[in-house]
């Protein structure tokens, strides 16, 4: 086969720049940089690192607004994984990532990338993984193609991360017909580490050495980053080969010799090979150094013969890493990896000046300054329309809405029989939850992950909510009852909130309503952090999440750190006879959008109520202290499906012999509860107070002795 040409004239390279996708606004920006049109393989590569899964151009603008700033914070946006100071000389690194066009036409090898993907962004912040969570979104469960993505899915998930020797703690699963054309996979990995192994990806020194290590490239994921910055179509399936496919073992190796390799032995820093593969690793580490990066493509191992420069720096062959060795150390560090069972290959320098040089052979393929790559896409500027759709259906509610049901006993079956609101068992059985021994709860057992530190009783927790239903009547409003609601969960666990991570799976930024939803989605998340004084570590923006069937709901996905001071008082999450229930807050009687709104009208656009974020402060400082205390038995917030459902959870998940509640080994038998309402709730719309979403609500239960202290202390934190 002819090799294509690499030098273009100016009409040729715009016409192919704009036919891979870039705008002609960017190829200018492009052109007036570097003074000459770009080679033909410098377009991909502008294509994949300027796509908006890469550069986020079409957010980072609101993203940057969010605050970030806190005593505990060790690392934040930018970095390979937030860190937060957790005490006793650990942190832990965290963050959230989303696999959602690979998970719909590869659900398995999609999925199971995801989780390898977002766990090497753990192992490159110098941290040790030790949990994943995962957020999914589906469509009507009894759809084929639902059930062969979700089977497909969760097998990924527990494929990967199990055999990888990660526990998978919990998460939350949706079904929804707004996502059967565009499923949602999203990832949160954790993982621990010393104040003095934190690592960075700023390569530094000239004449230091740039080491490849890991799996021989291929031709998988080329171009996967601009894939996933597409709709998804009729066809998607045959983008297949934009998808990953994943070694967990391979990866479990990789982990191990990373972690062994560190400033001892000659490492300056590192990053892992993801979106954009090679490319964005080298231009990365360059750009954040200020220094120049040259490769030589023919030293970099490879598992395919006849690979073009072009697939060699966009591949996303998985379980990768690229590192800057020190000059002199260079052959022991190959050695190092080697004697792990890992590849490692010398491939090229730091070098003065700020540009990154690729060659293949003696011919040289990319010539650009690295910054220019790296983080020099210019922001989107798509329209902003002053209304969404949302804003004038919530004038047209449904009056069903405000028909009293005859049974509220009637109700309360109907929506535990709702797939969202069943239990997640099914799924989460399917997955290790201990693997790794510091699992204190999981998946049914807490209203949290609780995860214990090294030798300690002090322990981290770790919950996601997921604000689709409620960010669809009002994107602004949701997103902050999505950072609340896992303030409240993390509180229900004993655990105080220090930090979140956010994915925000979003549909095209280029309809100026879906523009306003992403810019309404960030402000919610903005004015949450700030009423709640908690910042943001990172995270993901995923676009384009539509399909022929139409765009998704606004999804922000908020994953949340807390500090537990002793794992041994974590309450349970199942009633045990002899317990007095209190009821923390106060639920409205007014309609609530939420999974009681669309049971009875049809429609999700019920209003959200306006969260107060000082009673949210009041509620979680109460929940942390009396579990401080070691007061509480059980506690449980009103999420999906309000107090009503969270009520009748306690008491499906409650145990009939007091003794089997002792430990989380056993198994739930169910009980039941007598609950005498104020007058002051017991009165209006009790349907809506025992069904809406409302946010500063929770269940808890304790023994008889511990009344008169409960209520002393309930007290002081009005």
């Amino acid at each position: 086969m002819t090799a294509l040409p690499e030098q273009l004239d100016n009409d040729a390279a715009r016409a192919l720049t704009l036919e891979l996708g870039l705008s002609d606004r960017e190829y200018d920006v492009i052109v007036d940089n570097l003074g000459r049109p770009p080679r033909r393989t410098e377009i991909a590569l502008f294509v994949g690192m300027w796509s908006e899964h890469c550069s986020y151009k079409s957010s980072l603008h609101w993203l940057e607004e969010l605050p970030r700033d806190a005593e505990r914070i060790l690392a934040g946006p930018g970095a390979h994984a937030g860190v937060v100071d957790v005490g006793d000389g650990w942190a832990v690194a965290f963050k959230i990532e989303s696999h959602n066009h690979p998970s719909a036409v590869e659900p398995y090898q999609g999925a199971a990338t995801g989780v390898g993907g977002i766990l090497r962004d753990i192992v490159a912040q110098g941290a040790r993984p030790c949990a994943v969570m995962d957020s999914l979104c589906f469509g009507e469960p009894d759809e084929a193609q639902t059930q062969h993505i979700r089977d497909g899915v969760v097998a990924g998930i527990a494929g990967y991360g199990n055999a990888y020797g990660v526990p998978n703690v919990g998460g939350r699963t949706i079904f929804d017909r707004r996502y059967s054309g565009n499923p949602l996979v999203n990832a949160l990995a954790a993982g621990f580490i010393r104040h003095d192994e934190l690592r960075t990806a700023s390569a530094s020194g000239l004449g230091n050495h740039v080491l490849y290590v890991g799996a021989p490239t291929g031709r998988d994921g080329i171009l996967g980053a601009a894939f996933a910055s597409e709709e998804l179509g009729d066809d998607s399936t045959q983008d297949r080969p934009h998808v990953q496919v994943g070694d967990p073992f391979g990866g479990k190796k990789l982990m191990e010799a990373c972690l062994s390799f560190g400033p001892q032995d000659g490492m300056i820093a590192c990053q892992d090979m993801g979106a954009c593969g090679l490319t964005c690793a080298a231009t990365e580490m360059a750009a954040a150094g200020g220094v120049g990066i040259e490769i030589d493509l023919a030293d970099i191992p490879k598992r395919e013969s006849g690979m073009t420069p072009q697939e060699v720096l966009l591949s996303e062959s998985q379980e990768r890493f690229l590192f800057v060795v020190a000059d002199g150390r260079e052959q022991a560090a190959v050695q190092h990896f080697r004697s792990w069972g890992v590849r490692a290959a010398l491939c090229g320098k730091v070098v003065d000046g700020d540009r990154v040089v690729i060659r293949d052979e003696g011919v040289t393929f990319v010539d650009l300054p690295a910054a220019l790559v790296a983080d020099g896409a210019p922001p989107a500027d798509w329209p902003l329309c002053e209304k969404t759709n949302e804003d004038d259906e919530q004038e047209a509610v449904s009056a069903l809405l405000f028909s009293r049901p005859q049974d509220l006993g009637v109700v309360l079956l109907r929506l535990l029989a709702q797939p969202s609101l069943k239990s997640a068992e099914e799924i989460t059985s399917r997955y290790d939850q201990t693997v790794g021994n510091r699992t204190v709860a999981g998946p049914g057992q807490s209203e949290a992950a609780i995860l214990r530190l090294p030798d300690s009783r002090r322990g981290f927790a770790l919950s996601i909510a997921t604000g689709g239903m409620l960010c669809a009547a009002d994107p602004s409003l949701g997103a902050q009852a999505a950072v609340s609601q896992v303030m409240r969960d993390l509180a229900c666990s004993g655990a105080e909130l220090v930090a979140i991570t956010d994915g925000l799976n979003m549909s095209s930024p280029t309809d100026p309503q879906e523009n306003r939803k992403l810019r309404d989605v960030i402000l919610g998340i903005k004015i949450a952090l700030e009423g709640l004084d908690i910042p943001v570590t990172g995270g993901n923006v995923s676009l384009y999440n539509e399909s022929r069937l139409g765009h998704i709901p606004p999804t922000p996905m908020i994953g949340g750190l807390g500090l537990v001071d002793d794992v041994s008082k974590v309450p349970s999450v199942g009633f045990t006879p002899g317990q007095r229930v209190f009821l923390l807050g106060t639920p409205s009687d007014r309609p609530c959008a939420g999974a009681f709104a669309r049971s009875v009208g049809g429609v999700a656009e019920a209003g959200v109520p306006a969260v107060d974020f000082d009673a949210e402060k009041r509620l979680a400082a109460l929940l942390v202290e009396l579990c401080r205390r070691d007061l509480l038995v059980t506690a449980k917030d009103g999420g999906q499906g309000g107090l009503g459902v969270a009520l009748a959870k306690l008491c499906l998940r409650g145990h009939q012999d007091v003794d089997s509640a002792a430990g989380y080994g056993a198994s739930p038998s169910g009980c039941g509860v007598q609950i005498t309402l104020p007058d002051s709730i017991a009165t209006g719309r009790l349907d809506w107070r025992l069904f809406g979403e409302w946010p500063a609500t929770a269940w808890i239960s304790a023994s008889s002795s511990a009344v008169l202290e409960i209520n002393a202390m309930a007290k002081q934190h009005r």
